[in-house]
């Protein structure tokens, strides 16, 4: 990591690609927003002295330029990601800003991009969990596009001066998959925002409210995060109605803004019968999610794939207990501070569900382990550890520590 002497001295201009900024976008928006915050912060310290150039959507700049005001410059770069117009007219935009290095928070990268970037990879799971249950488009154009996907992260991790992972896990895969050499890739684990800080628990009138808003009835588990296949969700109904033998009046709660998966497990949980007990509640503003994980028996995430699981950390952040899936990097985040299950097997899944509803002292435990786990991760030092990978950067395309 970067000295606050070196950090101080270390001045360029740097274009952060925000299309994709703020929670709606779920873990890449939470990413990219926290990233802003802080980099903004420690210019504002003297601790970073770079230029900042948000490159942002039309919808998204008055949000954007209400919160950060002139601390930042901002650039329209009105192009859906994953689009055509976004490989081929980004570039431009890009290069008109005239900047040092463009940090890209995804894989994404325009192929025809030739100057210096750096770029995120925050999972490779589209590499694992591809197919027709991955799509709700017309097969033959989904395979295209994922021949795309192969092609343009490829040439990212390829192309990019430095590369940023949320954990080992990824940074290992990453190496292994596209031999990268690994010095190149540098871990810089995401944290837990303000919203989320263990600040004490809000007000019963509040939080009768916020419940009656969701139409939630308690005990119920929590889920909180993107519909993909990977997320494991029809086999976490089947584990929950496999618990519900044991504890009748247990419900889940998915927590999601509507996309192209809704639909779909909307049918999958009529066609399962599970319509009684789980609740699908759209998008959940911050302030509201706050109150939904502490009023939560247990937060379950059972992932097949995950590259962080910030998720679990919120939850744990606020004293609600977390019940994970052992796969990928999930381990290696939570720790000791969560109860683990094999997430392809709905009955070892039920178990574990049914041991924290009826397990007082396990509770507390997780959620005593959960307070200090959290501690481990915080995103000011993502954000120092992230510009001592522009300074990396700086110095392998031009051999000093300016670029």
């Amino acid at each position: 990591m970067l000295s606050n002497q070196n950090q101080a001295s270390f001045s360029f201009r740097l274009g952060l690609d925000a299309r994709m900024w703020g929670p709606k976008h779920t873990g890449i928006g939470r990413y990219v927003e926290n990233l802003a915050d802080q980099l903004i912060d420690l210019k504002s310290q003297n601790k970073f002295k770079a230029e900042i150039i948000l490159f942002v959507r039309k919808d998204d700049l008055a949000t954007i330029r209400k919160k950060y005001g002139s601390k930042v410059n901002y650039k329209i770069a009105d192009f859906p990601h994953y689009s055509l117009k976004e490989q081929l007219f980004l570039p431009k935009i890009l290069k008109e800003a005239h900047c040092d290095l463009v940090h890209f928070p995804h894989f994404n990268v325009s192929l025809f991009y030739q100057a210096p970037f750096a770029v995120t990879i925050h999972d490779l799971t589209k590499h694992s969990f591809g197919g027709q249950k991955a799509t709700t488009r017309f097969l033959p154009f989904y395979y295209l596009k994922y021949l795309a996907y192969k092609m343009i992260i490829r040439q990212a991790v390829k192309k990019a001066a430095i590369i940023f992972t949320p954990s080992n896990f990824v940074k290992n895969q990453l190496a292994k998959q596209y031999k990268v050499d690994p010095s190149k890739i540098i871990v810089t684990y995401e944290g837990v925002g303000e919203k989320f800080a263990r600040s004490g628990k809000t007000d019963e009138t509040t939080r009768r409210q916020i419940l009656s808003l969701y139409r939630l009835n308690k005990p119920y588990l929590l889920y909180v995060g993107n519909l993909y296949p990977h997320k494991n969700i029809p086999l976490l109904i089947e584990a929950v109605k496999r618990a519900r033998q044991k504890i009748p009046a247990l419900n889940l709660v998915i927590v999601c803004g509507r996309n192209v998966f809704w639909q779909r497990l909307k049918q999958e949980i009529k066609a399962s019968q599970s319509e009684n007990f789980v609740r699908l509640t759209g998008f959940v503003p911050d302030e509201d999610l706050k109150v939904l994980y502490q009023e939560a028996t247990a937060f379950v995430f059972p992932s097949l794939s995950e590259g962080f699981g910030l998720p679990g950390l919120e939850a744990a952040s606020l004293g609600c207990p977390v019940i994970s899936s052992n796969a990928t990097s999930l381990p290696e985040i939570y720790g000791s501070a969560a109860l683990y299950f094999n997430p392809h097997n709905p009955q070892d899944m039920a178990e574990k569900i049914i041991k924290i509803c009826e397990d007082e002292k396990l509770r507390e435990n997780l959620i005593k382990k959960g307070y200090q786990q959290v501690k481990k991760y915080s995103w000011e030092k993502m954000a120092k550890e992230t510009i001592a990978g522009y300074e990396k950067a700086a110095i392998r395309h031009t051999g000093n520590s300016k670029i």
